[in-house]
């Protein structure tokens, strides 16, 4: 059979089942077990754990080089370890990493389930599609965030390595090296946030996410370009206000202040959860058409 017809949203979008929200929650959270064991151990999460993995190999590998000269340390002071590691996570972590981490997990949400002509079994089931999408959504949240957020502390501990236990100890325990940590793994989480609501939108509107993935590519990596009206319309200019370390863009770069802390997490979250909306309403209406991928 190449179509698989779904029912109406009278038959399947409102189950007749008792619970009310409490019902709701619960189906959420098994969803959430559900789909994070499908992604932990799928074919789609091999990309991401390759990527999580990428900047301790670079690092580690970058230690192991100037371990072999004695001579030549790798950061002359750990501020400049510091300013070096700032520079290596807003440039690569963030802009490639995380953003291609979440392109492969939250594109693939729904897409993956068509692909591999599973998601009728969902939409079967007795079980509303805000619940099915809110379910997904959290569960590919909480995998990138651990997998990121772990690299990044693990990433941000080898800075220290260099300079002995004593004073990695030290300097990583000190009020600076707490405050910057907490400050890089927030940002990770947040950068997780934003990028995988835009991905869970273009992963449900595009049957080819590739050229819409790219067109959001090149807008964060211009957006110093950008006037600051538009700088509004990016992920990347509500973390940099959020930085523990500011580096120079260059001297093209429009300056354009960011907003202030309070400003960037609730404006991440409120973002996210109008894109959960958008996404629970194409969701609602969607039918499966197996046939035409």
């Amino acid at each position: 059979m190449n179509v698989a017809e779904v029912p109406s949203s009278r038959q399947v979008d409102r189950p007749q089942l008792p619970g009310g929200r409490a019902l709701w929650i619960r189906q959420v959270l098994a969803l959430i077990r559900l789909e994070l064991r499908k992604n932990l151990f799928g074919r789609y999460s091999l990309a991401v754990y390759f990527l999580a993995l990428l900047p301790v190999g670079v690092l580690t590998f970058m230690l192991m080089i100037a371990s072999m000269f004695e001579e030549d340390a790798l950061f002359e002071s750990v501020t400049q370890g510091r300013m070096a590691f700032a520079m290596f996570f807003q440039t690569f972590v963030l802009r490639a990493v995380i953003f291609f981490g979440c392109i492969g997990i939250f594109t693939n949400l729904f897409r993956g389930e068509v692909l591999d002509r599973s998601l009728h079994f969902y939409m079967l089931s007795p079980v509303r599609r805000q619940v099915l999408t809110t379910g997904k959504f959290l569960a590919g949240l909480l995998l990138v965030s651990g997998l990121f957020a772990t690299s990044v502390g693990v990433s941000y501990l080898l800075v220290h390595v260099p300079f002995g236990t004593t004073m990695a100890i030290e300097h990583l325990f000190s009020t600076t090296g707490i405050s910057q940590l907490t400050s890089y793994l927030l940002v990770t989480v947040l950068a997780c946030l934003g990028y995988g609501s835009v991905f869970l939108i273009v992963g449900i509107l595009f049957r080819n996410p590739i050229v819409p993935a790219a067109v959001v590519l090149g807008w964060e990596i211009i957006n110093f370009l950008l006037p600051p009206m538009l700088k509004k319309l990016s992920v990347i200019h509500y973390l940099k206000g959020l930085f523990p370390v500011t580096i120079s863009e260059g001297p093209f770069a429009v300056v354009a202040d960011p907003p202030p802390m309070i400003v960037s997490i609730f404006g991440l979250m409120l973002f996210s959860a109008f894109a959960l909306v958008i996404a629970n309403l194409v969701v609602r209406r969607m039918e499966i058409r197996y046939s035409d991928d």
